[in-house]
């Protein structure tokens, strides 16, 4: 289908191009709606004989503004007023500004981009972007300050630099890209491509296609995604579906859609409008107007507009919507605050673009079927504004009470609290105040001319309190505990604790985070503080482990690692070491209690904390290994050997004569 379509397309240019060098008149059709404009020339040719050249003044009572001038791109000339022709040549499909040049940004159909400055109005550029590339979509981007183009025909996204108005990239995307749209969130660009079924996620950084989001097709089988936009009051991109007469909702942070909302036949044109929040969709096949609720993604309103409706643009000079009418060559301009249509601009034929630039104030118009640019002057309104008071009943005196209306919040002391605002629609919702109801807590309110007063009353009620229990385990049966729950400490000796006649609400509660019961051994709870939120928890664990206190040590001869006194989980295992000083060795560890170890002959171990109690490792000295040393007389030196063995010789004869007499006697 998609070859065929081209082909066709060809065909029909290939027509127009012959008639036109035979010298016949031809009709350009614009993609979308089936207009023709007949291609007369530049002469200022009327289309036909009801619609004439006129000039609108601002005297004109027109509360959404008037043409006060006309651009003729062909000629580049400015013309008073509402300056109706058809010709051929161009077809201005989209605009969009460019705050960083303070330039608009035309793509003309079939090969390029007409640039204006808003401060004269004038063109200063025409950028080509592709031989017959058929430009359509415009956006610009801030971060890096250039503005994208999708070209219908060639499938591709052109990237002007607008600091000198130079086409720097070509992207290849889709089949037939139409809109496109920047999402300050993310940096990325988003095109929608109508014949591809998809939409194209460009990163401005690099100018590459990081994703690609498929468009689910609606319950024929057709999808032909079309007008893009963002809305920073929620972070979503709105994509209209053509084909499927859907808008789907892109979530920016993971670009995937999370909704399809169901508008009007043929969704094409959107836009976010800041002053209600709300997204509007321009329903070409309908003639309306969709305005979907972004907080909830649905449809809150569809307004009638004119025939064959195309682009949206808001203007926060006055806070009206302007959308472009095809078929009626007019501008629809809709007041957001009650999303009615006020006025009906006439402009050019077939407009389709629409744009507003906040350096001038002028609202720009691209009139596909007549090559200008209608120039909108936007009247200032003058609002009147109406008082809109809420009273009170029930409170005492000098009690703070608030009420939000239309998003804004007002509190007093006093009964009354008032706001001003214009003609419209306000919803409202009162503050909760303890001990008290109140009604009606939230409602609508309608300001129609008049100002309003709306009473509110506030009853008393006995609140609700409740009971709140801390419960403990692991603590030996008898001992005393306690917590403070908001200031108020409660002790017990059983396992439970109980605070009564506790009103809703968050509350901070500490607990006795350590408890002793004897020398070296105490309890110490494994969470001691926290808050319990009343009523949705009334109760609260609390787990106590006993603890003992360890002291390691070392004999002289060396150290202990850890050493000191510290504290211990009963059962609980500690990695000791023993480090020997120089000239001692590790004898062993030693406890005075019922501590155990892994291994007491290994220097490094685990000891087990059954007990308080102390461990020392213990050293001893090692023994020298150095022999005694055993001086061998020298030669030079005296020596008394031979001495010795004479005195002794004398003693043995002394003994024996001795010996000899006695015997003798004894005879």
């Amino acid at each position: 289908m998609a070859k065929r379509s081209q082909l066709m397309v060809m065909v029909a240019v290939s027509i127009v191009i012959l008639f036109l060098v035979s010298g016949f008149s031809a009709m350009a059709y614009g993609s979308g709606p089936g207009k023709s404009v007949s291609a007369s020339g530049t002469s200022g040719n009327v289309y036909k004989t009801n619609i004439t050249s006129f000039t609108q003044d601002s005297d004109q009572n027109n509360p959404g503004g008037y043409v006060k001038y006309t651009l003729d791109l062909l000629n580049n000339s400015l013309i008073n007023g509402n300056f109706v022709i058809a010709v051929g040549g161009i077809g201005p499909a989209e605009v969009a500004y460019d705050p960083s040049n303070g330039y608009l940004y035309v793509t003309n159909v079939p090969n390029n981009v007409s640039v204006i400055n808003g401060a004269n109005n004038t063109v200063i550029a025409s950028i080509p972007v592709g031989f017959e590339s058929e430009p359509w979509g415009v956006a610009y981007d801030p971060s890096n300050g250039y503005v994208y183009v999708t070209n219908l025909w060639s499938g591709t996204v052109s990237v002007i630099n607008g600091a000198n108005n130079t086409v720097i990239a070509s992207i290849p995307v889709g089949f037939e890209p139409r809109g496109v749209a920047y999402d300050p969130s993310n940096g990325y660009v988003y095109v929608a491509n109508s014949h591809s079924a998809n939409v194209l996620v460009i990163n401005g950084a690099n100018n590459t296609v990081i994703a690609s989001i498929p468009v689910i097709a609606g319950p024929w089988g057709e999808s032909e995604p079309w007008g893009v936009a963002y809305d920073p009051s929620n972070g979503y991109v709105y994509v209209t579906d053509y084909g499927s007469a859907n808008v789907l909702v892109i979530n920016g942070a993971n670009n995937t859609v999370i909704a399809s909302i169901p508008v009007g036949s043929g969704p094409a044109g959107v836009a976010y409008d800041p002053s209600n929040g709300y997204v509007y969709v321009a329903n070409s096949l309908s003639d309306s107007v969709s305005v979907i609720n972004g907080a909830n993604n649905t449809v809150i309103a569809s307004i009638p507009v004119g025939s064959w409706p195309t682009e949206v643009a808001y203007d926060p000079s006055n806070g009206y919507v302007y959308v472009t009418n095809w078929d009626s060559d007019n501008v629809s301009v809709i007041n957001g605050a009650n999303n009615t249509v006020i006025a009906s601009i006439p402009v050019g034929l077939a407009p389709r673009g629409v744009a507003y630039d906040p350096s001038n104030g002028y609202v720009y118009v691209a009139n596909y079927g007549s090559a200008t640019v209608s120039i909108i002057s936007t009247s200032t309104q003058v609002t009147k504004m109406y008082s809109v008071t809420f009273t009170e009943s029930g409170l005492p005196t000098g009690t703070q009470w608030s009420v939000t209306l239309n998003g804004e919040t007002e509190t007093s002391t006093t009964n009354t609290i008032s706001f001003t605002e214009p003609n419209g629609a306000y919803s409202f919702s009162i503050s909760s105040i303890n001990g008290y109801s109140v009604s009606p807590s939230s409602g609508s309110i309608t300001v129609n001319g008049a100002s309003v007063n709306q009473a509110i009353t506030f009853t008393a009620v006995t609140p609700s309190v409740y009971t709140i229990t801390f419960t403990e385990s692991g603590l030996p049966t008898g001992t005393q505990w306690s917590v403070t729950l908001n200031g108020v400490t409660n002790s017990s000796t059983a396992n439970s604790i109980t605070f009564t006649g506790v009103l809703a609400g968050n509350y901070a509660w500490n607990a006795s985070s350590i408890i002793a019961v004897g020398s070296g051994t105490r309890y110490a709870a494994q969470t001691s503080s926290g808050t319990v939120s009343v009523p949705t928890a009334t109760s609260v664990s609390l787990y106590y482990v006993e603890q003992y206190s360890v002291t390691v040590g070392s004999t002289a001869g060396g150290s202990a690692s850890p050493s000191g006194t510290s504290w211990y989980n009963a059962g609980s295992t500690v990695n000791i070491t023993a480090i020997p000083a120089s000239g001692y060795k590790f004898a062993g560890w030693e406890t005075n209690s019922s501590i155990t170890f892994t291994n007491s002959s290994s220097s490094t171990t685990n000891a087990m904390v059954n007990s308080a109690g102390t461990i020392v490792a213990s050293f001893k000295a090692v023994p020298s290994s150095t022999q005694p040393s055993y001086t061998v007389p020298s030669s030079t030196q005296p020596s008394y050997t031979m001495e010795y063995a004479a005195a002794a010789a004398v003693v043995v004869i002394v003994i024996l004569v001795a010996v000899l007499l006695m015997r003798r006697r004894g005879r």
